[in-house]
């Protein structure tokens, strides 16, 4: 078992994030934990080497090339991947492993990913503290902060897509499932993520970065980035019909209509969003407007993303 944990900058996190690696309880000589350092600046390759995890860096390349260095210096026949600002579960990789070996058309398994206790509303209104359920059930995608596959099957796939920005693991969850496998996520197999944005103004940057590849990684009929277009076009027409009603005075009265609608709509994404999460969140209703203002960060950083991502498509 390989255990690759991209990092950049991680000094607060890492020794953390081995720690409760090697707490999982994989026999040690079958366990090897390999640090991907990314360009760090800090401390954090020599603190992973003192915790004992082997450290390769890869300068150069985003994310999907940082994850196939770890792929590609892997020695185990699973690879499992943690993000460096994580804590992982102590069943995480037997509960893997069971999955794999009682269906062979389990492709890759993964979990759930927990904001901290401690974290700010923001971070407990992205995720929550808690697990909602327990068990293993079927995805359509699996994240990479959890996230175990079969080394010959991730390569067979073509590793991780290198050119995207973002969202490379949806892009290998969806390659593992064209072959015909299944992914699983198990709530033995969740992570803390102490790297949830704090801010308001965080999550918005965050999200503009995942936003900025969501035409290539979408698949089907994808509802978050229908959502997306019309919280954009829907906000881009209100300051255009507030000035024509301005002008027009009493006459425009049926722009008034107009602005409602765009402002309706405008709130589709966010009212969404909170709703989900009133829905997974034990039917909290105190904390609607909350989930409300992070679903419209979450929605103003994507559309900032996905007009970066017209862009770049157009200058192509």
């Amino acid at each position: 078992m390989t255990v690759v944990i991209p990092a950049h900058n991680e000094e607060t996190f890492i020794q953390r994030c081995i720690a409760s690696v090697r707490q999982t309880g994989w026999p040690a000589e079958r366990l090897e934990i390999l640090v991907v350092d990314n360009n760090s600046t800090d401390r954090t390759a020599a603190l992973a080497t003192n915790a004992g995890a082997r450290v390769i860096s890869q300068g150069t390349g985003r994310i999907g090339a940082i994850r196939n260095a770890g792929l590609k210096a892997a020695r185990g026949d699973l690879v499992a991947y943690v993000d460096g600002d994580c804590t992982v579960a102590g069943k995480w990789l037997h509960s893997a492993a069971a999955l794999f070996q009682s269906d062979s058309k389990v492709g890759a398994v993964g979990g759930p990913c927990l904001a901290p206790t401690e974290g700010t509303w923001v971070e407990r209104s992205m995720a929550s503290c808690k697990l909602s359920r327990q068990g293993a059930a079927r995805v359509e995608s699996l994240a990479t902060s959890s996230f175990i596959a079969p080394r010959a099957l991730l390569n067979d796939a073509g590793m991780f897509d290198e050119e995207l920005r973002s969202g490379e693991d949806d892009d290998m969850s969806r390659k593992i499932r064209s072959r015909g496998f299944v992914l699983m996520s198990a709530s033995d197999c969740h992570v803390v993520h102490y790297g949830y944005p704090r801010t308001w103004m965080d999550l918005v940057r965050k999200q503009i970065w995942h936003g900025s590849n969501q035409l290539e990684t979408s698949t089907g009929l994808d509802l978050t980035l229908l959502l997306t277009h019309v919280f954009l076009l829907a906000w881009l027409s209100v300051p255009v019909l507030l000035v024509s009603w301005a002008l027009k005075g009493p006459a425009g009265s049926g722009l008034g209509i107009a602005i409602a609608a765009a402002l309706l709509l405008g709130c589709l994404g966010p009212l969404f969003y909170a709703a989900k999460k009133l829905r997974a969140g034990a039917h909290d209703s105190a904390r609607f407007p909350q989930w409300f203002a992070v679903g419209f960060a979450y929605f103003t950083g994507r559309s900032v993303g996905l007009v970066q991502n017209y862009w770049r498509r157009l200058r192509r």
